[in-house]
């Protein structure tokens, strides 16, 4: 068995941002939207509240690591230029309000709750995922798909897209009724790939006040991987769900909320890990903040088995930290894009 473990840097070419960029390629997105659309408004308000508050701020990681400082209660901003209230925030505040007896502010109060504005920045990167993966454009996975990935091996990915299951779809290379690690449809057949999504997935929500596993995935979202057929029966036609434990957000300090969800999948790639004869890691220069991915690889993956590192110029940084931990055969690959990889049928 082969794994693959893939980073940011592996979708690139299917034109996803990375994530520093990502709350700028976000705004971008919103700027070209009509605000009439369901809950452009609210998003490009979240985006008016970030800028005022962080002004000057467009890395998505710095952002979130000042948004962890902010605690739990609304944060005031005087900016003209945010004005503008969510319908969330307000709803805090009547509740915050009749918990307390307390009559709320007069006078328009502005600003938001953080734990809020982070929940619809994770809605916003949603929709805007979902109309890049609406597009189509994923040659590289399609060769990826075609050339490289064989019956039981095992993907392990930090990103939120669905490029690359889309890719091993069309290539009979992977079923999403077992095909993420977990079950989400009986009676179809077992997934040729299994592609572990260890910091979720834009097509996974739970279920309001609930926990309990797998998670739901809407129709709009199975339309889009191909299964025009099926539909997830524990969704009522009126359904909704919740976003904020189902995406790690790009964090220096990462929130895994939805602990039964996390650990599943943490463990089968631990166990998918000690397993592979040769692992392959593209776009993913293990940066110091992933304690927990940086040891779930470190830790797990057998010091016999190849490691073949593509991660560009942080390529020999990542490969020398697997040389120090007793690693064998690591081999970095600092100049070959994974484009050019996928497409090669030696």
């Amino acid at each position: 068995m082969i794994a693959y473990v893939l980073g940011a840097g592996a979708s690139a070419h299917a034109r996803y941002p990375l994530a520093p960029d990502l709350l700028s390629a976000v705004a971008g997105w919103l700027d070209g939207k009509c605000p009439d659309e369901p809950g452009i408004s609210d998003f490009r308000t979240r985006i008016q509240q970030l800028r005022a508050e962080f002004p000057g701020v467009d890395d998505f990681e710095e952002v979130l690591r000042n948004l962890d400082f902010c605690g739990q209660d609304r944060i005031g901003i005087a900016s003209v230029g945010a004005d503008v209230q969510c319908a969330r925030d307000l709803l805090e505040d009547a509740s915050r309000s009749l918990d307390s007896g307390q009559q709320e502010p007069d006078g328009e109060v502005r600003g938001f709750y953080p734990q809020y504005l982070r929940d619809d920045l994770a809605s916003a990167v949603r929709e805007f995922f979902y109309e890049i993966a609406s597009g189509g454009f994923e040659g590289a996975y399609d060769n990826f798909a075609e050339h490289r990935a064989r019956n039981g091996d095992t993907v392990i990915t930090f990103n939120f897209d669905v490029s690359v299951e889309r890719a091993l779809r069309r290539n009979r290379g992977w079923d999403i009724a077992s095909g993420y690690g977990f079950e989400l449809f009986p009676n179809r057949p077992r997934t040729p790939v299994t592609v572990l999504k260890l910091h979720g997935s834009v097509n996974w929500f739970r279920e309001p006040m609930q926990k309990v596993l797998p998670p739901l995935v809407f129709k709009r979202d199975l339309d889009l991987l191909g299964y025009r057929d099926l539909s997830d029966g524990r969704i009522p036609n009126d359904g909704v769900a919740v976003d904020g434990s189902t995406l790690i957000l790009p964090s220096p300090n990462k929130r895994f909320s939805w602990e039964p969800l996390w650990e599943h999948l943490w463990r089968c790639a631990g166990e998918r890990l000690r397993s592979a004869e040769e692992v392959f890691i593209h776009g993913y220069s293990m940066p110091l903040a992933d304690d927990r991915a940086r040891m779930l690889l470190l830790d797990n993956i057998n010091h016999r088995s190849p490691v073949h590192v593509f991660s560009k110029g942080h390529s020999e940084r990542v490969a020398n930290e697997f040389s120090s931990r007793g690693f064998r055969d690591v081999r970095p690959n600092p100049t070959i894009e994974f484009e050019t990889w996928a497409a090669d049928r030696n």
